[in-house]
């Protein structure tokens, strides 16, 4: 395997090779991945292995090993995919949206489920946000998603300056959409 070029940062390097681990269909290793998508600090300690050269230990910066240990553990979910030009993850999860909730985003009335999650994961700080946005991706999983997880990457490691982006993509600041599938969505 060819070393990475000297250029690539570590957010590319990690989307990159997990995204060939997807393609040989590694399964040991992408369970040990999304093992440490929950809460057991054994299984965490376990993808450490895999995590290590990506930044993916908690040392100086336990919020950048977090967003790694997010990105990689989602990444190694069966069905949520990487593409480059996917849109933010506020913009995707629009996607999970009902009929009858998408009609009404804009009303006074009580939100649906999928906006008080996306209007809990936005009011979350620095130190919560990952695990929120773990929760969402699991359901973007299940839909069989498409998200740019370099974008993801960045997103989470900045946090909060994404925020009113995501917030902007999932509410439709002046866009009017046609509902679609986020199984259309999907590649292939």
């Amino acid at each position: 395997m060819n070393p990475a070029p000297p250029t690539e940062t570590k957010d590319l390097a990690l989307v990159r090779f997990l995204s060939a681990l997807k393609r040989e269909d590694d399964r040991g290793t992408l369970a040990l991945l999304r093992g440490a998508l929950g809460d057991s600090a054994e299984r965490q300690i376990r993808a450490w292995r895999v995590l290590a050269r990506f930044g993916g230990i908690p040392s100086d910066d336990l919020h950048r090993a977090e967003v790694v240990r997010t990105v990689a553990g989602l990444l190694a979910l069966p069905r949520l995919n990487h593409a480059g030009a996917a849109g933010s993850f506020g913009k995707v999860c629009r996607r999970l949206l009902g009929d009858e909730e998408r009609k009404s985003l804009d009303k006074a009335a009580q939100p649906g489920p999928i906006s008080r999650r996306m209007q809990h994961l936005l009011a979350g700080t620095r130190g919560e946000v990952c695990d929120r946005v773990r929760q969402l991706g699991r359901r973007l999983d299940v839909e069989g998603a498409t998200l740019d997880f370099n974008r993801l990457h960045s997103d989470l490691l900045y946090w909060p300056r994404p925020k009113s982006r995501w917030a902007a993509d999932f509410w439709g600041a002046g866009e009017e959409e046609k509902p679609t599938s986020v199984m259309s969505e999907a590649a292939p």
